[in-house]
């Protein structure tokens, strides 16, 4: 959403997964990926994240929602309880890039100097 603070995150999607309890089936887990994805660019890290969540979802892997699923679920619940507000670029300026890379995932945060200060921009994430 664009406000006169930035681009934030629309609070109706943020509360729809604050509000949501931890998934018990598939079908949640896949309601839960969805949600998230809309975010994904409010979400440092999502890729890396949401990996043992997101795992569920291979046909090959048994639907168990294990402590490492919950810690990975109530990190996105705290970061979407005060999402980021993101700037919009300004063209022709200059963007610095951020680089997360582990051995299962890269992340980047896109930042912009304005009025004398970083500005994040966007985030974006992939498993390797």
């Amino acid at each position: 959403m664009l406000s006169s603070r930035g681009i934030e995150a629309n609070p109706d999607k943020c509360q729809a997964i604050i509000g949501m309890r931890s998934p018990s089936n598939l079908k949640e887990v896949q309601k839960l990926a969805g949600r998230l994805t809309a975010l994904s660019r409010f979400l440092p890290c999502m890729a890396e994240t949401s990996k043992p969540i997101l795992g569920l979802l291979k046909k090959e892997n048994r639907f168990q929602w294990i402590d490492e699923c919950e810690a990975s679920f109530q990190l996105f619940k705290e970061r979407l309880g005060a999402p980021p507000v993101l700037a919009k670029p300004i063209p022709n300026r200059e963007v610095v890039l951020y680089l997360a890379v582990s051995g299962e995932a890269i992340s980047a945060g896109m930042i912009q100097e304005q009025d004398d200060q970083q500005q994040l921009i966007y985030f974006i994430s992939r498993v390797l």
